[in-house]
């Protein structure tokens, strides 16, 4: 259930946002619905730039070349140059990142990442996903009640990208520590100093790895993820190993960080609405539909941001060459103008193409597929095997503008006995 929200009017005025306020961070939703009624270009003084909410603008916005992905600086925002001086791993390989770049560059990254992360790297997954499932709905069932986002959301999605990138076990606990400190970074509401600090020592201790095994591939080449990157081509085109570690970075980031919330926040809508459960058991095959739906909402990704370009007019406001734009995945997939019913859960939305989870136009994220066959294999094999129960009433958010998720989740898994 919604909340009341954090915007109002006040005669002219409109009460400001605040990505940081613990009511936002539960409850992203009543403040967008005020913002598309009142002022669907908003210019935030909390935020610092102009809040897109609606789902036409939201959609537009991520087709419009006006408004660039090159957002780097969003990160040092109000930082002293002494600090900055110390972040040389940050500036390099986070402005390599391909969902931060455009033009050429961008097109020739992301042509290159697909010719390696293509339909095969999908059925690598495919052969073993199950397997490591089972493995971990296993110890699930020894624990009986524990932290989901502890056993479960900081398990699975390292394990898929371990797998992928066909490293030790002993890696995996980094691949995490990479995604957790980068998110907490720069997807914190308020980022700090020490954020910043911490996640150039984990770029870096990351990248000692990875050129291990970049060297070791380079030479003798297997199907992993990294051999592919390594070979891809497209032409005379082959990526830098610069560039090469940054996409290793971000396929860490949002194949690990995000699936993780993912699993949480739709285990906790699954177990609220019982039909959904008897949908899961009885039409196992629809689970692809329901993961789709509920990634719709509540959804992981509240928002991203982009730079204009030039200046752009929308709403009878002037977005000005250089200014922040926060452009909401969060008020546009629940935005009445376009979603019937948009708080109810429906497995027959035509969404695929609508909801904007993983973000539309040329910026679209390259590993939707595989993010979505780790929650449907989850949840069908976790709900024919469980009954389960959500322990907690209250929750405690993860202090992100972009990520809707749970600090913690506890639950009990109980075995099904028909």
């Amino acid at each position: 259930m919604i909340g009341q929200g954090a915007v109002k009017a006040a005669g002219d005025e409109i009460t400001d946002v605040s990505f940081a306020d613990p009511a936002f961070l539960a409850d992203p939703w009543s403040p967008m619905i005020r913002l598309q009624q009142e002022a669907p270009v908003f210019y935030s003084k909390n935020q610092g730039g102009w809040i897109i909410s609606r789902y036409e603008d939201v959609r537009a916005a991520f087709s419009d070349r006006r408004f660039s992905a090159a957002r780097l600086d969003q990160l040092f925002r109000g930082m002293p140059a002494d600090l900055q001086a110390q972040l040389e791993a940050v500036r390099l390989y986070t402005g390599l990142l391909v969902n931060r770049l455009d033009g050429r560059d961008h097109t020739r990254i992301r042509s290159l990442m697909l010719k390696a992360f293509d339909r095969g790297a999908i059925r690598k997954v495919e052969s073993f996903i199950g397997e490591v499932v089972e493995q971990l709905l296993d110890e699930c069932e020894q624990l009986g009640q524990f932290d989901f986002v502890q056993v479960v959301s900081a398990f699975l999605p390292t394990r898929v990208m371990q797998r992928l990138f066909d490293v030790p076990d002993e890696y995996r606990k980094v691949l995490f520590k990479l995604a957790s400190d980068f998110t907490s970074a720069s997807a914190a509401a308020k980022v700090t100093p020490e954020l910043l600090l911490q996640l150039d020592r984990s770029i870096r201790d990351m990248n000692d790895i990875l050129n291990h095994f970049i060297a070791e591939r380079k030479t003798n080449p297997g199907d992993d993820l990294i051999s592919l990157m390594i070979h891809a081509r497209d032409g005379l085109n082959r990526l830098t190993n610069d560039e090469m570690l940054a996409q290793l970075h971000a396929m860490v980031v949002a194949g690990a960080e995000t699936t993780a919330h993912t699993l949480a926040t739709q285990l906790h809508q699954i177990v609220k609405q019982p039909k959904l459960i008897e949908l899961l058991r009885s039409a196992p095959e629809r689970a692809f539909d329901l993961t789709t739906e509920l990634l719709r909402y509540p959804g992981t990704v509240k928002c991203m941001t982009r730079y204009a370009a030039e200046d752009v007019e929308m709403h009878g406001q002037t977005i000005a060459k250089g200014d922040l734009v926060w452009i909401m995945h969060a008020g546009a997939n629940i935005d009445a103008r376009h979603w019937d019913k948009p708080f109810e859960t429906d497995v027959d939305r035509h969404n695929l193409r609508d909801s904007m989870a993983f973000g539309p136009g040329l910026h679209f994220c390259v590993g939707h597929m595989l993010a979505r066959l780790e929650l449907t294999e989850f949840f069908i094999r976790a709900f024919r095997r469980f009954d389960v129960e959500v322990l907690q009433r209250q929750f405690d958010m993860v202090p992100s503008y972009i990520f809707y998720g749970y600090k913690e989740l506890s639950v009990r898994f109980s075995a099904r006995t028909a």
